[in-house]
């Protein structure tokens, strides 16, 4: 179980501590909302929230095959419609060709991450692998 701490810093902005780390982030209201842009939005989290568990996911994967993990790269793009997540592109980039069972294995690893499977069905999840990876 994780616990964290939120305060609202100023208006659309957000500064949330985790309790057992005291790592910190903190959020802003997006400009298309009425706020500054200055940090990540909530939404933006979320998206960063699966590319992140996607990373993790895959990176033993690659390590098992004894791949160079740090080349390991995800962006992140994030669609909204008008104020909910309609859907979110992941480009999953390793810039050395790989087999097609890893491939596969990295699939099936993207598809069952947990941020993955927390996600409402009405998100388009749309993932590439690039560098010939398909």
């Amino acid at each position: 179980m994780s616990k964290f701490t939120i305060k609202l810093v100023e208006k659309g902005r957000c500064h949330i501590q985790h309790e057992l780390a005291k790592a910190e982030i903190l959020t802003d209201r997006p400009p298309e909302y009425g706020g500054k842009g200055r940090s990540f939005s909530s939404t933006d989290l979320v998206s960063a929230a699966l590319g992140t568990c996607v990373m993790t996911s895959i990176d033993s994967i690659i390590g098992d095959e004894g791949l160079d993990i740090s080349s390991l790269k995800i962006t992140v793009e994030k669609k909204l419609n008008p104020k909910t997540i309609e859907a979110i592109e992941l480009e999953i980039y390793y810039p050395q060709k790989l087999n097609d069972k890893t491939i596969k294995r990295l699939k099936e690893a993207v598809y069952t991450s947990p941020v993955k499977l927390s996600l409402s069905e009405g998100i388009s999840v749309n993932i590439s692998f690039s560098n010939d990876w398909q």
